[in-house]
């Protein structure tokens, strides 16, 4: 089984490769020009790696929340991709994934996405061997979270662009809140491939014609109309 993985819901375009024995390869681009580099960077990710499309089993991509115009151009490469390639799909969450990164972290993890206009994307989970949501995927103001992280009496580590925004308002409000490492910030298309693993092994799989991004909310033309 090998799983090419996508993640474009963010500044960060990234593609992984891996399979049951862990990670093969990986790119990472910080950069916004994911219709121009994204599917270059799978062609040599694969060239690099000596594995040919056919090879391919599974399409991992990730399916929000985030940017929408990221989560669109992951969308629509991995649904081609599936389709010409006869593969399933497997979606996983953006926020599942950056809690992914720190994994080991035997505490509360707080996955946040800049939303912008005060808003973040965010869930919290439980670290250690196997991360475990204990709350759902939302966007909320950043007071919410913090009123959300004050509740628990475990040490809480925050992962995300959402965290970059708005640290010096969490580090006020939360004294003794532990934030994640700059790499561990940005998406990882890594993360988003071994957690399809898991997936893969429950049956949580999804055909070209299934798949579609989680935005949460609608564009922000759609909701200035309001």
């Amino acid at each position: 089984m090998k799983v090419l993985a996508i993640d474009s819901s963010s500044k960060t375009a990234t593609v992984a490769l891996v399979d049951e024995s862990g990670l093969i390869g990986e790119f990472s681009i910080n950069h916004l020009r994911h219709s121009v580099i994204l599917m270059p960077m799978m062609d040599e990710l694969l060239k690099m790696a000596e594995v040919k499309k056919e090879e391919i089993t599974h399409i991992a991509v990730c399916e929000g929340p985030g940017s929408f115009t990221g989560l669109r151009i992951g969308a629509a490469t991995a649904k081609g991709l599936a389709q010409s390639l006869d593969v399933p799909i497997v979606g996983v969450s953006s926020l599942d994934a950056l809690a992914y990164n720190v994994g080991e972290f035997k505490g509360i993890i707080c996955s946040m996405i800049d939303a912008l206009r005060g808003n973040v994307y965010t869930a919290f989970y439980r670290g250690g061997y196997e991360i475990n949501r204990l709350k759902d995927v939302s966007l909320e103001e950043v007071s919410e979270v913090i009123s959300t992280a004050k509740g628990y009496s475990e040490e809480v580590l925050f992962v995300g662009d959402g965290t970059i925004a708005y640290k010096d308002t969490l580090k006020i409000a939360l004294p003794d809140a532990i934030f994640a490492s700059p790499i561990n910030n940005i998406s990882r298309a890594s993360s988003v491939g071994m957690i399809a693993l898991k997936k893969i092994s429950k049956g949580e799989l999804c055909t070209y014609l299934d798949f579609k991004p989680y935005y949460i909310r609608k564009p922000a033309p759609l909701e200035n109309l309001k």
